[in-house]
């Protein structure tokens, strides 16, 4: 009799332990998910930017009003993304608290006949804290990327003007 007692013991704690496994993972999917969508989002806001600054610099070249048929939509763009990215965020805190949040609905597994129980809580902070190296690593690349794309838009920038500026006509000399 002790040895099944023993072996149901057994599969309840791995059962246990794979339903507090997929928890993990799926409150880390969520993360990764939110903040894929953040960065997404943040794309989108760089880009409406972009070309608002230029619609801008060019009627100010020109010396043109401004037209608002063509500035609305940049805006509105503007707008929507930064209000994804607010949701996202919110999104994101409960991702992240329910990551962190162990499940304490659950009663907590009892000690049978001097074996020991796993400590599933050990085993949760130990995914969190990877968890949280992972997300350092999320931001170094994003701090990265970001710089990448500065440059582009700077090297851009500079061919814009190159290619705008009228070409002087030289005198040949005499």
């Amino acid at each position: 009799m002790a040895w099944n007692d023993s072996l149901e013991t057994l599969k309840g704690l791995v059962a246990e332990a794979a339903q507090a496994a997929a928890r993990v993972t799926k409150s880390a999917a969520s993360v990764t998910k939110s903040n894929i969508s953040i960065l997404s989002e943040q794309d989108k806001l760089k880009k409406a930017y972009i070309e608002l600054g230029k619609l801008y610099y060019r009627d100010f070249i020109t010396g043109e009003e401004p037209d608002d048929a063509e500035y609305l939509p940049l805006c509105d763009a503007i707008t929507e993304a930064t209000k994804n990215i607010e949701s996202l965020r919110g999104e994101l805190e409960e991702a992240k608290a329910a990551f962190v949040k162990p499940a304490k609905e659950e009663a907590p597994a009892e000690e049978t006949e001097g074996e020991a129980v796993p400590d599933l809580d050990e085993e949760l902070e130990n995914l969190h804290k990877e968890l949280d190296e992972l997300e350092q690593d999320l931001s170094k690349l994003d701090g990265v990327e970001k710089k990448a794309e500065e440059v582009k838009e700077a090297v851009e920038a500079v061919f814009e003007v190159v290619d705008d500026t009228p070409a002087q006509e030289t005198k040949p000399e005499e």
